[in-house]
C-alpha cells in the first residue's frame, strides 16, 4: 500500500515553484503571486476595499500551501483597508510608483485571526544591526579596488542558485515577485571569495526594481564584492530609468546591512518573520530602499 502511495504521489504533476493564483468575485478581483520555495506570498490587488472574503481566501490559499508570510503594496490610501482585515503597515519604498510610495501591509498567517508583529526584542535588534552597519560603512571607499562585477546569464545565476538551496535555503531566491517583470544579473567577485550573484528584478511602467543577493557574506571580501556589485546594478537601473529599488534582509546580519548602506541604501521597514532562514525558519526583515532623485528629476523634464 505505502509504494502504490508513493508510485501515485510521483505521478502528480509537480506543482510550480512561482504560481500565479487569482480570486474574483463581484466586489473582489485579487491575484495571489505564490513562491513555494520562500513559503511567501504577495497580494496583488485590482479592486480596494476591506472585504472578509479577500482574508479568508487569502488565508486559506497560505494553510493549504504552508505560507507563513504574506504581503502586499498598495497606495497610501488603501493601507486602512488591510489593516481592517488583519495586515499590518511594515513599511514604505519611496517612489514605488514612481511619483508616489508604495506601502507594505504584512501579514504571519498562524492559529489566531490577529498577525503576529514585530517584538520590542527584535526592534532593539535591527537597532544595533543598523547602527554596527552605519559605524562600518563611512570606511569603504567610493571605488573598492579588486572588484570583478561582470554581467551574467540566467542560466548561470539560476544554475548557481539551484546548487545554493539543494544544501540550504540561501538568502536570494531569483523567484518572480511582481508580474510581467524584466531582470538582469550580475556576478561579483574580490580575489579568492567564491563568485556571488546579484540580480533586479524591475518593471518599466512603475519604475522600481527588486534587488537580491544570492548568498550573505561570510567575509570580508565577500562583503566589499556585494557592495560593488550593488553599486554597478544602481548605475545600470538608473541608466534604464528605474526610480527606486528596495530588497529584503536580515535583520541581525551586520555584514549584509553594511552593504546596503554602503550602496546608498537606508531601512524604511521592519518585516515580522519576513524572510526565510538558513535553517528552515524565518525572521524578522529588514526593508531596504534607495530612490535615485536623478533618475526621478528626469522624469519631469
Amino acid at each position: 500500500m505505502a509504494r502504490a502511495k508513493a508510485a501515485a504521489a510521483k505521478r502528480l504533476p509537480k506543482k510550480p515553484t512561482v504560481e500565479e493564483l487569482y480570486f474574483r468575485s463581484d466586489s473582489a478581483y485579487l491575484c495571489l503571486v505564490l513562491n513555494r520555495r520562500t513559503r511567501f506570498i504577495r497580494v496583488v490587488d485590482f479592486r480596494a476595499g476591506a472585504l472578509p472574503a479577500k482574508r479568508l481566501y487569502i488565508q486559506s490559499v497560505a494553510t493549504q500551501e504552508n505560507v507563513e508570510k504574506v504581503i502586499t503594496l498598495v497606495e497610501k490610501d488603501e493601507v486602512s483597508s488591510w489593516t481592517r482585515v488583519g495586515f499590518v503597515r511594515e513599511g514604505t519604498i519611496p517612489g514605488f510608483y514612481k511619483r508616489s510610495d508604495g506601502h507594505l501591509c504584512g501579514c504571519v498567517i498562524g492559529d489566531k485571526t490577529a498577525s503576529i508583529e514585530v517584538t520590542d526584542a527584535s526592534a532593539k535588534l535591527t537597532e544595533r544591526t543598523i547602527n554596527a552597519a552605519k559605524k562600518a560603512a563611512p570606511d569603504i571607499p567610493d571605488k573598492i579596488k579588486g572588484v570583478s562585477v561582470r554581467p551574467a546569464t540566467e542560466k548561470d545565476a539560476l544554475s548557481a542558485r539551484d546548487a545554493a538551496w539543494r544544501k540550504n535555503p540561501a538568502f536570494g531566491s531569483f523567484d518572480m515577485f511582481g508580474r510581467d517583470a524584466q531582470r538582469i544579473y550580475y556576478d561579483t567577485s574580490l580575489r579568492r571569495s567564491k563568485t556571488n550573484y546579484i540580480s533586479a528584478e524591475f518593471q518599466d511602467c512603475f519604475g522600481h526594481a527588486l534587488i537580491e543577493v544570492l548568498r550573505l557574506p561570510t567575509t570580508e571580501n565577500e562583503m566589499l564584492a556585494i557592495i560593488e556589485g550593488l553599486r554597478t546594478l544602481s548605475e545600470n537601473l538608473q541608466e534604464r530609468g528605474i526610480v527606486a529599488t528596495f530588497a529584503f534582509a536580515p535583520n541581525d546580519n551586520v555584514e549584509i546591512s553594511t552593504a546596503f548602506v554602503a550602496a546608498g541604501y537606508r531601512k524604511t521597514g521592519l518585516l515580522a518573520q519576513g524572510i526565510l532562514d538558513t535553517d528552515g525558519g524565518r525572521k524578522d526583515a529588514i526593508l531596504w530602499t534607495h530612490k535615485f532623485v536623478d533618475a526621478l528629476a528626469a522624469e519631469y523634464e
